[in-house]
């Protein structure tokens, strides 16, 4: 039998993935709401696996007591949880995911008890959702090592009608005033959150518009005939910049991974990534050449080496393992 901390995990995964199908559907009536109303759903059954992972795993973990210590019930006489609030002060995380997280309710909390509908909504969603997903993909893979990679973990911000731009403050007085308050904190919130953390309040997008003749390197993108079609679609690649693939030096590496086992040295991740063969393996590493020349030469012992979250990861497991 699995684990209850486990089996509530996969549930929220369940929901994320709908919240995700949801709003990527071509044609769906308040996407956006929905959206918001299943990722909460997802976040609040992973913050109470994690509590009660922590607690032996043991439902009593998210169980709320009454004053002479018993159990709580609700209207369906069955014991009472934590709520997501609750959950979140007790799990002391990232100020700027658990400000995501809590902007994220209000959005599911007006779509529920009224309605969230307002021309800003896309917007505002779309860089609140994007955020969430990459914190949730992170925060998953830290406390259950649990890889999303095998789904397609992100939401599409293709859209014409979306109106993808900055708000102005005349725009946001125009909102409803739920929306209006919401987006008024999150640009507060945004003035002092920091991402050093890897989590984030919200993502940032921007489109445009060019002739299918110029989709170029210069775009971003690399668009090619998919010869498996017989020409019949194309395949429209992104651009990455290295140090958004690979964002860790070693020693930024090496702090992430000494927070989480103090007791780590310098040495065991040097002969971690000696006997892993870490270096020049894609899927935790990337050579940083500062020249054209250098790159076609090879790597050297000066060759400077970048590293990704898989890596940090991979080295928490393995080091906690020895």
């Amino acid at each position: 039998m699995k684990a209850r901390s486990k089996l509530i995990c996969e549930h929220s995964i369940a929901m994320a993935i709908s919240a995700i199908e949801i709003y990527n559907k071509p044609n769906f009536a308040n996407r956006e709401q929905i959206f918001s109303i299943l990722m909460v759903c997802a976040w609040e059954s992973l913050l109470k696996a994690k509590l009660i992972k922590d607690g032996g795993n043991k439902l009593s973990a998210i169980y709320i007591k009454d004053g002479s210590g018993r159990y709580k019930k609700n209207r369906n006489k069955e014991n009472m949880t934590v709520s997501i609030d609750e959950a979140l002060q007790k799990l002391s995380l990232s100020e700027s995911l658990t400000s995501n997280i809590k902007a994220l309710i209000r959005i599911r909390d007006a779509a529920i008890h009224l309605t969230a509908e307002s021309a800003a909504l896309p917007y505002l969603t779309y860089s609140l959702g994007a955020a969430a997903l990459k914190n949730y993909a992170k925060l998953i893979a830290d406390w259950f090592d649990i890889k999303l990679s095998e789904y397609n973990f992100f939401i599409l911000p293709l859209g014409f009608s979306y109106p993808f731009k900055a708000l102005t403050l005349a725009q946001v007085k125009c909102e409803p005033e739920t929306i209006a308050n919401i987006i008024t904190d999150l640009e507060t919130a945004r003035t002092g959150a920091s991402n050093d953390d890897g989590y984030f309040l919200v993502c940032e997008i921007q489109t445009s518009l060019v002739s299918a003749k110029k989709i170029t390197e210069d775009t971003g993108f690399i668009a090619k005939i998919d010869p498996a079609t017989n020409g019949a679609a194309i395949i429209v690649n992104q651009k990455v910049n290295l140090i958004d693939q690979y964002p860790y030096s070693w020693t930024a590496a090496f702090e992430r991974i000494k927070s989480t086992i103090p007791s780590v040295k310098n040495y065991h991740l040097n002969e971690l990534i000696k006997t892993n063969s870490i270096k020049g393996n894609k899927k935790y590493s990337a050579y940083n050449f500062r020249t054209k020349e250098e790159e076609q030469r090879g790597p050297s012992s000066t060759t400077a080496v970048l590293y990704n979250d898989d890596f940090v990861a991979f080295a928490i497991k393995t080091l906690k393992a020895e």
